[in-house]
């Protein structure tokens, strides 16, 4: 074989190893776990994957609908998916017994947690509870705060009649006035309510002093420390995807909708509009985007401490990092 002939072919080789490399980095298998099925705040994602942001940064993204942060939180934790969507009370908690997972990025930085009275209950000020009666379902994350909130607005939780009922028998309580307010998502049943009619007087727990972290993206520390390429990669995308949804809600619920036909397209983007007012920061919302305040983290961990019975030396940043986003 004479020379010219030895160059060629070590030439193709090398443009065929080039090749498979990058063929072979754009084949990386992401899979995504949301908190519950598709509600508006999905909608960034699915956009993300429509409009090829994920694919720009090589990551062949799957996303799969939840049963609950706390879900989201342990399937990341044990490998399951690589990174999941997840408020951050439920990272702290799962942390704080043991599992070894880490907010990356913020999503909705202000919590969602709220209270929703009928207008004609009568309830003008937080003050004006007393007396009230108020639905709730058992374990859900919200009804422990309500403490905090009493004591934070000097209401007297002795004068509150609290009615338990399941997910859904909270919007039939108040629709039927067998409750004055209901425990609500203002992302969730307060858009319910709007599109069934109801007048509502809203509350937001953030409003009230009582703010903790919102939705975030979890991802394992082995993922972190072993693959911090593709969790920066990870967080372009997803950013770009955030910033998309912020320009386009429509086209952003469009893509949504293209992925789950079943879905209610108005219901969605109401729960997006809804949700894009809680990304930044309460106590920080001059941010960049996806970057998390320390202030919130330092005020969700005190108030779990407080009123949820966790029990850690862990500090607030031992929950979650910002070095992807702000790269």
């Amino acid at each position: 074989m004479n020379p010219i002939t030895k160059t060629i072919l070590a030439l193709f080789a090398a443009g065929m190893s080039l090749a498979v490399a990058t063929n072979a980095r754009a084949e990386d298998a992401v899979s995504l776990r949301l908190n519950w099925l598709l509600s508006g705040v999905h909608s960034i994602f699915y956009y993300g994957v429509d409009r090829g942001f994920y694919g720009d940064e090589n990551i062949k993204l799957t996303i799969g609908e939840g049963q609950g942060s706390t879900r989201a939180v342990q399937v990341v934790a044990t490998g399951g998916d690589t990174f999941g969507v997840a408020d951050g009370g439920s990272i702290i908690a799962a942390a704080t017994r043991g599992a070894p997972v880490k907010a990356v990025l913020g999503i909705m930085n202000t919590s969602p947690y709220g209270l929703s009275f009928r207008a004609d209950s009568g309830v003008k000020t937080i003050k004006d509870v007393e007396g009230k009666t108020l639905a709730g379902t058992a374990g859900e994350a919200s009804m422990a705060l309500l403490p905090a909130i009493w004591k934070g607005n000097g209401v007297d939780a002795s004068k509150i009649r609290m009615l338990n009922v399941d997910g859904p028998g909270k919007l039939v309580a108040i629709l039927q006035k067998r409750a004055d307010g209901i425990l609500a998502g203002l992302e969730g049943q307060v858009i319910i309510l709007e599109q069934r009619g109801l007048d509502q007087k809203v509350f937001s727990f953030a409003e009230l002093g009582v703010n903790t972290q919102g939705l975030t993206i979890v991802a394992s520390n082995d993922t972190i420390a072993s693959n911090k390429d593709l969790v920066a990669r990870f967080v372009r995308a997803t950013l770009k995807a955030m910033e998309a949804t912020k320009a386009d809600p429509d086209a952003a619920v469009a893509a949504a909708v293209k992925a789950r036909p079943d879905a209610d397209k108005a219901l969605v983007k109401a729960q997006l509009l809804a949700s894009l007012k809680l990304v930044p920061s309460p106590t920080a919302p001059d941010l960049p985007l996806g970057e998390m305040a320390p202030a919130d983290w330092a005020r969700t961990l005190d108030l779990m401490k407080s009123y949820q019975d966790v029990a850690t030396a862990m500090p607030a940043e031992g929950f979650y990092t910002n070095e992807f986003v702000t790269k």
